[in-house]
């Protein structure tokens, strides 16, 4: 069985890999990617038998690969926990497996695998799923919660957002700052592309919010917003040219 493994997180692919070798002798991981676009390069060359898939990638969401690509393959993905996309997966009867992945929940999703594809019935509707992750309609607000009280922020007073290990904050134009009960992943999937971007795992920038943008060491850019955030904002490599075009729309 020929397994290509698609996963950014050094820490999170060692121990799929490992996982995969302790508890399945007869997968052969034959290939590797960390990204969208370096996943795109080696599907085209290549067929593996199953596909272990990670939603957040370094250059945006897995999905983006299935607008380039026909793929026939098998795909399990591989998650942190979202509310947004384990509800996804489960109306659409996909395999999907959070992370850190444990082995008792590996073996049962490759036994899902094994019996679906002995029954050809592994018939996943990816563009569907693309549909599922990239809404025709976005989120015009932002409910936020004091004690009994729910008020409402309009998406286009926010500058962005940022996230503080597992808080989540809107920063307005004015300066002030709002505690939130969504995560960054729920949000990029439900916010408008035209105007807003991930610049980093840790923040979500609207358009307007841009002061200035420096050229950075090893082809990166480096992001001031306004209002300032104490906190160096550098786009990778990979990211800066689908940036650069997002700017220039």
């Amino acid at each position: 069985m020929n397994v290509f493994i698609v996963e950014d997180e050094e820490l999170s692919r060692n121990h799929l890999r490992s996982e995969i070798a302790k508890h399945l002798p007869n997968f052969n991981i034959i290939g590797e990617a960390t990204s969208v676009n370096q996943s795109i390069t080696w599907l085209k060359k290549n067929t593996p038998d199953l596909i272990f898939m990670d939603i957040q990638l370094s250059d945006g969401l897995c999905f983006e690969i299935f607008k380039h690509l026909t793929i026939e393959t098998p795909i399990i993905f591989t998650t942190a926990y979202d509310h947004y996309a384990i509800q996804a997966f489960q109306e659409n009867g996909i395999g999907y497996l959070l992370k850190p992945v444990n082995a008792s929940l590996l073996l049962n999703a490759i036994d899902k695998f094994q019996r679906l594809t002995t029954y050809n019935k592994f018939n996943i509707d990816l563009q569907k799923l693309v549909t599922t992750f990239h809404p025709t309609s976005f989120r015009h607000r932002i409910s936020i919660q004091k004690g009994e009280k729910i008020s409402f922020l309009n998406i286009h007073d926010i500058a962005y957002f940022f996230s503080e290990e597992t808080v989540t904050f809107a920063v307005l134009k004015n300066g002030e700052r709002k505690l939130i009960d969504n995560n960054l992943s729920t949000l990029e999937q439900e916010l408008d592309p035209k105007y807003f971007f991930r610049i980093t795992r840790n923040c979500i920038t609207h358009i307007d919010a841009i002061e200035s943008i420096n050229k950075y060491f090893n082809s990166r850019l480096k992001v001031f917003l306004k209002p300032s955030l104490d906190k160096e904002l550098l786009i990778s490599r990979i990211r800066s040219a689908e940036f650069r075009k997002w700017l220039d729309q």
